[in-house]
């Protein structure tokens, strides 16, 4: 009786060791930002079907105080109607693992709609410490030969 009792006490305490560990490695998976700045900026031009290209502007925020990373993304869209530009805000995550490297860093900035069941996302590839790279929905790269990469400006 008592070995089984022994048994049972370490498949239990195994069981909730494992819990553990996994735990922690998600909590691995949010990323900061580079340098452990508060403000990250990346510009570039962003290919565009009808227009010369999207001057894009990527300002990243960490409130570590609040635990919170928001955004401002800004687009002008060249050559299109006096450079139509537009600007989205919200909040953004990193995390770990992409279909073809499972230790890449992707930015994914939300994108609220008028409709909350229809939100969007946006995934940046972290290609290095000052360039990120527009990925599809599905984190995949475009396979376009088009420059998807923003530059990280440097104060």
């Amino acid at each position: 009786m008592k070995n089984i009792f022994c048994f049972i006490f370490i498949l239990a305490l195994t069981a909730c060791s494992g819990g553990l560990n996994n735990k922690n490695s998600a909590s691995n998976d949010q990323i900061k930002l580079f340098g452990g700045s508060s403000v990250s900026v990346y510009e570039g031009t962003l290919p565009c079907s009808d227009c010369q290209g999207i001057k894009t502007t990527l300002t990243l925020y960490q409130n570590k105080a609040k635990k919170q990373n928001t955004y401002k993304l800004q687009e002008i869209y060249i050559g299109q109607n006096d450079d139509k530009a537009f600007e989205t805000d919200g909040t953004w995550v990193a995390v770990k693992g992409t279909k073809e490297d499972p230790n890449a860093i992707v930015y994914q900035l939300s994108v609220q709609n008028e409709d909350p069941e229809d939100s969007d996302v946006i995934n940046y590839l972290v290609v290095d410490k000052n360039t990120i790279k527009l990925l599809d929905e599905e984190m995949n790269q475009y396979e376009s030969k088009a420059n998807y990469n923003l530059t990280r400006i440097t104060d």
